[in-house]
């Protein structure tokens, strides 16, 4: 069940949300694919009731997508359980539009994210500084107070744990792949962490080789996926 807020001009969502079997991995722990693919199916409908969506950026020949989120785990979710999700666009700045997230158990919060978006022609796949925006009263509220911070991989230290191959299964309405799909690849290594950075770089498409590194520093824990030319695809940071 989907609810608009009771004030029409204020711009926030929320939702019922529950998580199935599906949505664990083998040790009880919430996939982060499964909380990545909540965010964007809110931010999505969010998008499409303030007339913003998938259809109506596509008759101007463009599309939503997302280059960073940042999310933290504060409680345990479980599954069967019903949680509230709530989602709200802040101002953007430039090219850069910029959303967050709850997610609540009752009144306590359990989790939270940000995200960064843009617009791109679909047929050129580069960024448009659109004449396009968010209509409405935005709430004057982040998630984080700095932001999805910047980080580098030490490409030195990175070790190879493996290769994916983008099948169609991958891909989304955009033609390129999903970005849930990224912490699918590496889901082992993100295993019961509850601080998550996410960098999309550039976007993958259908056959291409994707090959999955680690690294790990004293704090944090690192993983990219790279194509064969060295073309850095994403970049996690965890902890």
């Amino acid at each position: 069940m989907t609810e608009l807020s009771n004030e029409k001009e204020l711009l926030t969502l929320e939702q019922s949300l529950r998580f199935c079997a599906e949505d664990f991995d083998a040790k009880g722990n919430l996939k982060a694919s499964s909380l990545m693919y909540a965010f964007q199916e809110i931010a999505g409908a969010h998008a499409e009731s303030l007339g913003l969506g998938f259809d109506d950026l596509m008759e101007k020949n463009y599309i939503w997508v997302l280059s960073k989120v940042r999310f933290e785990v504060s409680g345990r979710i479980e599954q069967g359980r019903d949680y509230i999700l709530k989602t709200y666009p802040r101002p953007k700045k430039g090219v850069t539009f910029f959303r967050d997230y709850y997610v609540y158990d009752g009144e306590e919060l359990i989790a939270k994210g940000t995200s960064h978006w843009c617009i791109i022609n679909f047929e050129t796949r580069r960024i448009e500084r659109a004449k396009i925006d968010f209509d409405g009263e935005f709430i004057d509220h982040e998630a984080f107070e700095n932001g999805i911070e910047k980080f580098k991989v030490d490409q030195e230290s990175l070790v190879k744990i493996g290769f994916h191959k983008v099948t169609e299964d991958d891909l989304d309405d955009n033609e390129h792949v999903n970005n849930c799909r990224y912490a699918d690849m590496v889901e082992e290594e993100l295993s019961g962490h509850k601080e998550y950075s996410i960098y999309f770089s550039k976007e993958a498409l259908l056959d291409d080789e994707i090959i999955l590194y680690k690294t790990s520093d004293e704090e944090y824990t690192y993983l990219e996926g790279k194509l064969d030319d060295e073309t850095i695809i994403f970049q996690i940071k965890v902890k």
